[in-house]
This record gives C-alpha cells, structure tokens and sequence, in this order.
C-alpha cells in the first residue's frame, strides 16, 4: 500500500462525520434503493446535477458511473466532516475550509484555491437574488471552460425554479443574516477527474430566508467567494473508496438530492 493510500485511509477510519436527520425528506430510502450516490448525478453519456449537503454539483456527459460516484461520495463525507468539526450551521469561511481540507485528504490534490472578496448593495448590484448574482459571478469566471459554466448555470436556474428541492437545499444553506453555499462543475479532462467549484459567503444586514431567491434590492452583504481546482488521485480514490462508502452508510438519511436540467 503506497503512503498516499495509507494516509487516506487512515484518516477516513478516524474521521467523524455529522449526524444526518433521518427521512426528514424520505431520501433515505430511494438511496438505499439505488445503492448508488452517483445515480442522482444522472446517467453516463448525459449532464446531471444534484444537490449534495451546501453544494450544488453539476457534472459533464463524459463522467463515467464511477467518477459520479466518487464525486458525490467525496462531496458528501467532506461536508459531512466539515458540518461536525465546525457546526452545520456555520456559513462562514470556516465550513469550506474545512471542506476542502477534507477533499485534500480523501485522494485529490489541489491545482488552485483562492479566497476573494466582494460587497453586494442591492439597490446597485442589477442581481434580482443571490443567484443571480452568482450567475453573473460564474458567466464571467475565468476557473470554468464555456461548457461547464453553462450546466452550472442551467443547474442552478434549475434548482431555484423547484420549490421542493430549494427547501433541501435551504436546509443547508440559510442561516439568518448569514448564508453560503457552493457550486461545482465536474467533468474529465485530459483523461483525469476534475472539480471546480465556488463557495459563497454572505453576511448580510437583514435575515434571509432563502439563499437562492430571496430579493435583495434593500439587502447589503459582504461577499467572501473561494475558487477552489481539484484533480482526482485516482489510485488512491479506487483504493479507498469502499472505505468511504462504508463510512457513509453507518447512518441512514438524506444528504443528496438529484437536480433535474
């Protein structure tokens, strides 16, 4: 066994990931149907998106069954360390960071990983809601090629327009005056397994109930955006990626949900 397998798997034996709410939206069952994350990231040969845990995951046509698996695995035990090391409920810098370094230790390595920061005015900004004002951000992000902003974009029109997945991924994502969630492009390149994704921030002057369509024409915001490169290890995810599976399905409950685009 090489010492990046080893490293991985001893860290995922020892990691503690949070408590799930059990059915609270009776997923839990169609995954113990499925068997299989991957398949609410939608069938190979086809674009799919799912929302897993804060984040929402879009992926290319090119990802095989595995690689959908590994995405949406890797992204679940990682938000689920994060939510128990620093709260479910935290929707600062805190979370992601602990997120990604979960990512980095679970068989990827990291290619970029850049803190920005931005202030919304509502009465100036030209955004309706915070995600639009993420389209625009993802529209003119150099991190993603045409094709993958586009199925982020589509994925989170998507998501906003569906009262009953918005209310999953609200779940995760609201927090008063202060919010945050992630989205993800996944897509093979160069014949390696690839995420980019960003984390949004936002501390806000006023509650919001829903990060995804709340107006923000009287809402002032400080913005903090992570953009984050990760390339699959795939030895080391082959390697462990029972391990984490098996981790993952000590406790039944929802923590993903498919995204129809």
């Amino acid at each position: 066994m090489s010492n990046d397998i080893a490293q991985a798997a001893a860290y995922i034996k020892s990691a503690t990931l949070a408590p799930l709410k059990v059915g609270l939206y009776s997923r839990a069952k169609v995954l113990e149907d499925v068997g299989d994350r991957g398949k609410y990231l939608g069938e190979p040969g086809q674009d799919g998106a799912a929302a897993v845990g804060g984040t929402l995951v879009s992926v290319l046509a090119n990802l095989t069954g595995l690689n959908r698996t590994d995405v949406a695995n890797s992204l679940e035990f990682a938000s689920r360390v994060a939510a128990k090391e620093v709260g479910s409920d935290d929707h600062t810098e805190a979370f992601w960071n602990a997120l990604k370094t979960s990512i980095f230790q679970i068989g990827w390595f990291k290619q970029a990983d850049e803190w920005s920061s931005d202030f919304i005015d509502g009465t100036t900004t030209g955004a309706e809601n915070f995600s639009d004002y993420v389209i625009a951000n993802v529209r003119n992000d150099p991190l993603y090629s045409s094709t993958e902003k586009d199925i982020v974009i589509r994925a989170l029109e998507s998501l906003r327009s569906q009262a009953e997945k918005r209310a999953f991924f609200r779940s995760f994502t609201a927090g008063g005056n202060k919010g945050s969630f992630g989205v993800n492009a996944a897509s093979v390149t160069n014949g390696a397994l690839v995420m980019r994704f960003s984390a949004f921030t936002f501390d806000c002057n006023a509650v919001v109930d829903d990060y995804l369509i709340f107006s923000i024409k009287n809402i002032k915001a400080n913005v903090r955006k992570d953009n984050v490169e990760a390339a699959a290890n795939q030895r080391t995810i082959d390697a462990v990626r029972q391990q984490i599976e098996d981790k993952l399905n000590q406790a039944a409950g929802d923590y993903i949900d498919g995204v129809d685009i």
